[in-house]
């Protein structure tokens, strides 16, 4: 036993250095984050311009949003908005105010797993690896320290999660976590696997009580769609619905892509099936619910990053709770760390280089994206609106935004929710100073969902636009594409 004694404290010192690497990488993004004061990922934009227009007077939901320059559509629920909207007023920040919000949610959720772990094992130790764990994910500092709304969502998911847990330990219906999972779908409308999960794992103990609490978790919901639909005259419907939901945009083919980038990090593999097994081993239903649900749900509303949120924090909620549950096996436990360990060093050193390189390295003045930018200023005047599908980049250009989430009027005017043709008056008077895309315009057809807000009208801007010139950014970064056609009207020289 002494000489293994040594292997053991090896193991779990590498076990305690990479986790702490990676709380400190967690920081060190999101400092870089809160300073940097231009989009970083595509639709940062749009969620800033969102809340300024709140903060404008403009309503959360309005057929005027759909009317008229720049089309300033809020999607989700609205929760994330009002949130940020006094930090935003107060700051004047239009992405550190978001991105804010989201660090401290991510931090947050991190808190509340531990305290999940904790309470699952008794063990304080295991709460502080679940913390650290929820950090180790590529995809929750990529997504956790943007202008998005997922970060907020899952730490109210996480809370509600957490009442579940402590009503389970007195015996009583979880009636507590009901306004924490009506707290995380008001943030983002497909963020209920907490309590699909909840409800579960009652009916599986006692089915009239499982029955009766589902009936008003998902009462509580459906009465707030239909009290927002209402109030806002059937514009929540369309923008939270037929701003969302899409068969374009959401073919099988693309699901499979999206899904990939998750399942296809050893680590994120590793850290699932020890998951499953610590759900089993430990009897962790409630847990192993919303590990095993939120990957199907994931998957199904099209496995987009931000939706393994609810997985990646069972995961790291049920691995420190595995690892207490076979520390009486210490050549189990022994082979665990040891796996964790080396997959860890593999993520921390290759997984993460694209996250270093992009939020860390390249996020500075003299990178490509604001060159970029930089250009597009040079090619156009300071009074004319440029309408592009890059909306981070025309704000670092300092020009006037038309359109303010082109990927979200696409899927509206996919579901007919939307009418390009609304643009063809400007583009016809030759108003916009350039119309910049993100491929040329004889690539552009109705078969390519992100840009149908342009498709429609692609005519009128051959016989009135002419290409003066083709950008490309140097730089890898993940979801933007790297080259700019800009388009300005043909009289001009």
């Amino acid at each position: 036993m002494t000489s293994r004694a040594p292997l053991d404290r090896t193991l779990d010192l590498a076990w305690s250095a990479f986790l702490a690497c990676g709380a400190a990488l967690f920081l060190a993004v999101s400092w870089t984050m809160l300073r940097y004061p231009h989009e970083v990922v595509v639709s940062e934009a749009a969620v800033g311009l969102c809340v300024k227009s709140v903060l404008d007077g403009v309503p959360l939901y309005s057929a005027q949003r759909l009317a008229g320059v720049p089309f300033v559509i809020l999607h989700y629920t609205p929760v994330y908005y009002l949130v940020v909207a006094p930090l935003m007023a107060a700051t004047g920040a239009l992405f550190a105010a978001g991105r804010a919000v989201s660090i401290a949610s991510t931090i947050a959720t991190g808190i509340l797993a531990g305290l999940l772990a904790r309470r699952v094992t008794g063990n304080s130790r295991a709460g502080l690896v679940a913390g650290l764990v929820w950090l180790s994910f590529y995809q929750v500092v990529f997504w956790g320290t943007t202008q998005r709304v997922d970060a907020l969502g899952i730490a109210f998911d996480a809370a509600g999660l957490l009442a579940a847990v402590k009503a389970r330990e007195g015996g009583r219906t979880p009636w507590g976590s009901i306004p924490w999972f009506l707290a995380a779908w008001l943030t983002k409308q497909v963020m209920v696997v907490g309590l699909v999960a909840t409800t579960l794992d009652l009916i599986l103990r006692d089915w009239r009580r499982g029955l009766r609490f589902g009936a008003a978790g998902l009462g509580t919901i459906a009465a707030a769609f239909a009290a927002l639909t209402a109030w806002s005259g059937g514009a929540f419907w369309t923008a939270t619905v037929l701003g969302t939901v899409s068969r374009h945009a959401d073919p099988p083919w693309v699901i499979f892509s999206n899904a990939e980038l998750f399942f296809g990090s050893p680590w994120n593999m590793l850290l699932t099936v020890l998951a499953i097994a610590g759900a089993v081993l430990a009897g962790e239903r409630l847990m192993g619910i919303v590990a095993g649900f939120g990957l199907i749900f994931a998957i199904a509303t099209d496995a987009n990053f931000p939706r393994f949120f609810p997985p990646m924090l069972a995961a790291a909620v049920l691995v420190p709770v595995l690892l207490e549950r076979v520390s009486g096996q210490p050549a189990v436990r022994r082979g665990i760390v040891a796996a964790l360990v080396f997959f860890g060093a593999a993520h921390g050193i290759y997984e993460m280089r694209s996250l270093v390189r992009e939020r860390i390295v390249q996020l500075g003045p003299s990178n490509s994206r604001l060159a970029l930018a930089r250009e597009v200023e040079a090619a156009t005047q300071a009074e004319a609106p440029v309408l592009a599908q890059d909306t981070g980049m025309v704000l670092s250009a300092h020009r006037s935004v038309t359109i303010a989430d082109p990927l979200v009027l696409s899927i509206l005017a996919g579901n007919g929710a939307w009418n390009p043709d609304v643009l063809s008056d400007g583009i016809r008077g030759g108003r916009f100073g350039a119309i910049v895309l993100n491929r040329p315009l004889e690539a552009i057809t109705d078969a390519e969902w992100t840009t149908l807000w342009i498709a429609p009208v692609r005519r009128q801007v051959a016989d009135r636009y002419r290409l003066a010139a083709t950008l490309h950014c140097a730089e890898q970064w993940r979801f933007l594409e790297p080259d700019r056609y800009v388009y300005v009207p043909k009289e001009r020289p």
